[in-house]
């Protein structure tokens, strides 16, 4: 079974988050903080990672930005909730700049996306941009 790193600082989307991947057949692995999240890549193999964008002392792009310096090919999946008017130019940020896929945590069909990402990783992953 495949290891899924899951990085929010929510616990509660973070336990739902857990959930579906179980349901689609992975590992989760779960951290609270971005920091968790890198220590636990340091230490052990994971398939793909999925994150929250909007987190205290290290966000998601941070975040991103650290797993590309180490992981450049990495599958990655940012998810936020936060104001669309401040969300929605960091989530084209990681798209552009760190390859990632990107979803808002409301998106009625968040299932679905995980589950597509989860089936073919690394289809977003590519070269951070120079």
């Amino acid at each position: 079974m495949s290891a899924i790193l899951i990085v929010d600082d929510n616990a509660y989307f973070r336990d739902y988050l857990c959930e579906a991947v179980r349901r689609l057949g992975y590992a989760p692995i779960m951290a609270a903080s971005a920091r968790e999240g890198l220590s636990v890549l340091a230490s052990q193999p994971v398939r793909a990672v999925i994150s929250d964008l909007l987190m205290p002392q290290m966000d998601g792009l941070e975040l991103a930005r650290a797993i590309r310096s180490q992981h450049p090919r990495m599958p990655l999946l940012i998810l936020s909730d936060g104001p669309e008017a401040i969300t929605a130019p960091c989530l084209r940020a990681a798209q552009l700049i760190y390859g990632a896929a990107v979803s808002e945590k409301s998106s009625g069909d968040l299932g679905t996306m995980l589950a597509d990402f989860l089936a073919q990783p690394g289809k977003e992953a590519r070269e951070p941009a120079a």
